[in-house]
């Protein structure tokens, strides 16, 4: 007899420094490593659909191990932004600049170091080819191209003296994410909260076989 199970969304979390929440597979235990392109994290969530907050997340490891993690309620902090609340102790989970292992279960109120940014699959795909050097070139209306970008704290993407909220720009992520090498797709760029957004024509480069 089939049973049915219940459909899920696949959630990976990005830090206030740009790092991911990871698993510490040496100490079984939650971590923190830099964004590096083309890699997922050792720790993801598994979020029921429809997907709405707050909800308890599943964190999951890709390598299995036996230590359990402590219940935990996402929240949303700001759009697109959530943070971790651990009922048993009235807690946040926080990712401190210091180290891969600088994660706690302790901070008494949620600010800066304990706001995280969810992605799906097709948010890291997009993210790690327009952080992949020589891969996605961005370009204007007026055929400027945008300097090679810099991922930085607050969920930012710095190109020259501009900056690029993640948050903001979920669904461009997504698209860029299928733009198959060689194509070109025109992607709407939302700079700022509350102005309209600019439009880019993307493009893959082909990737050069070498011999």
């Amino acid at each position: 007899m089939m049973t049915e199970t219940t459909p899920t969304l696949r959630l990976w979390f990005m830090d206030w420094f740009g790092w991911m929440l990871d698993h510490n597979s040496l100490k079984d235990a939650l971590g923190r490593t830099p964004f590096q392109e083309g890699r997922f994290p050792g720790l993801s969530a598994s979020i029921p659909l429809p997907f709405q907050l707050p909800c308890r997340p599943t964190l999951e490891k890709r390598i299995s191990m036996p230590r359990t993690f402590p219940e935990m309620e996402l929240r949303e902090i700001a759009p697109n932004r959530v943070v971790f609340f651990i009922p048993q102790s009235g807690t946040y989970l926080r990712s401190s600049p210091t180290g891969p292992n600088s994660i706690d279960l302790w901070a008494p109120e949620a600010k800066e170091w304990e706001t995280f940014f969810p992605m799906t699959v097709e948010m890291l795909r997009g993210l790690s080819l327009i952080l992949k050097p020589n891969t996605v070139k961005l370009q204007d209306d007026a055929g400027h191209d945008l300097p090679a970008p810099t991922l930085q704290q607050g969920f930012m993407l710095q190109f020259g003296d501009r900056h690029l909220p993640l948050f903001l720009n979920t669904t461009a992520l997504i698209q860029i994410g299928q733009i198959m090498p060689g194509a070109t797709a025109k992607v709407a760029l939302t700079w700022e909260d509350d102005a309209p957004p600019a439009y880019f024509n993307v493009s893959r480069e082909t990737p050069s076989n070498h011999q």
